[in-house]
C-alpha cells in the first residue's frame, strides 16, 4: 500500500500533540506522519510518528526535500521566533504548490498590573535592561546572547533546556539548566529566592512557560518583552483542534 506523507514542522507542545493525534487517527498506516525537529534540543520530548531531526539547507534544500518525500500537507508547528524556517516552508509550499498550514498559539496579551517593556530586536533589548533592574532572568533560548555582553552594572541569570554554545562576555552571569512546564508558585519562589527584578523573554505564548509572567506580575517585576518577528500571509489556526479540521477539509482522505 502507498503510503502519503504528512509533514509537521515541529519542537513545540502543539505539534507534539498533533503528530499523537494524527498518529492515532490514521493508525492503519495509509499515511506516515512525519515530524521535523531542528535538531538544537539535545534530548527533545518523544514524538509520535516518524522522526527527522536537522535543518534542511535553506529554500533550495527544502525544495528538494519536499520533492523527494512529496507530502500531500505541510504544517508549520514551529516555534513563534522560528522565522526563518516558518518563512522557508511557507515560500517553499507555494512553489510545490502543497497545502499549508502555520500552528500559531495565541500570544500572551497584557494584562492589568504587567509592567511591560516591548523590543523589536535582542540588541535594543539588552541594551535597555539595566534601566529596568539589577538582576535580570533571560529566557531567550538562543537568539543572540552575545547582545548581553552591553548590558553591564547588573547580575544576568540565564535559563535554558540545554547549555548554550557562548556566553555573552558579562562579568556577572549564572545559567540554569531547566525545562518548563514551570508553575506558579516555583516561579515565584525562584525570583525571590534570586533576587530577580527584571525578565527578559519573548512572548511565547502557551502555559507551559507563561507562569513567569504572572509571578512577575504578582511581584511587580518589569518584563522585558522580545516583540515575536514578522511571518509570510499563509493559512493560519491557533489550535490543534482547528489544524486537524484543517486537514479534514483538505478532502485528501475521501
Amino acid at each position: 500500500m502507498t503510503q502519503s506523507r504528512i509533514l509537521i514542522l515541529g519542537g513545540t507542545g502543539e505539534a507534539r500533540r498533533l503528530a499523537e493525534a494524527l498518529s492515532e487517527r490514521y493508525a492503519s498506516g495509509q499515511y506516515k506522519i512525519i515530524t521535523s525537529l531542528a535538531g538544537r534540543t539535545q534530548d527533545p520530548v518523544p514524538v509520535a510518528g516518524i522522526v527527522r531531526q536537522g535543518g534542511f539547507g535553506g529554500l533550495a534544500g527544502f525544495l528538494a526535500y519536499l520533492d523527494a518525500q512529496s507530502p500531500v500537507a505541510v504544517i508549520d508547528a514551529t516555534h513563534p521566533y522560528a522565522a526563518r524556517m516558518g518563512t522557508t516552508a511557507a515560500e517553499a509550499t507555494v512553489q510545490r504548490q502543497i497545502p499549508f498550514l502555520r500552528l500559531d498559539r495565541p500570544a500572551w496579551t497584557q494584562q492589568s498590573g504587567d509592567d511591560w517593556h516591548v523590543f523589536q530586536t535582542v540588541e535594543a533589548l539588552a541594551d535597555a535592561l539595566p534601566n529596568l533592574g539589577r538582576h535580570g532572568l533571560i529566557t531567550l533560548g538562543g537568539a543572540n546572547l552575545a547582545a548581553f555582553s552591553q548590558s553591564k552594572g547588573m547580575r544576568l541569570t540565564l535559563r535554558a533546556i540545554d547549555p548554550p554554545g557562548s556566553l555573552p562576555d558579562h562579568p556577572a552571569i549564572d545559567v540554569v539548566l531547566a525545562r518548563g512546564p514551570f508553575d506558579f508558585d516555583s516561579e515565584r519562589s525562584m525570583l525571590i529566592e534570586r533576587g530577580i527584578d527584571v525578565i527578559a523573554t519573548r512572548n511565547a505564548g502557551g502555559a507551559a512557560t507563561r507562569a513567569k509572567i504572572d509571578a512577575a506580575r504578582a511581584l511587580k517585576i518589569p518584563v522585558a518583552l522580545l516583540a515575536r518577528p514578522a511571518r509570510p500571509d499563509s493559512n493560519r489556526v491557533e489550535s490543534v483542534a482547528a489544524a486537524l479540521q484543517w486537514i479534514d477539509d483538505l478532502g485528501l482522505w475521501f
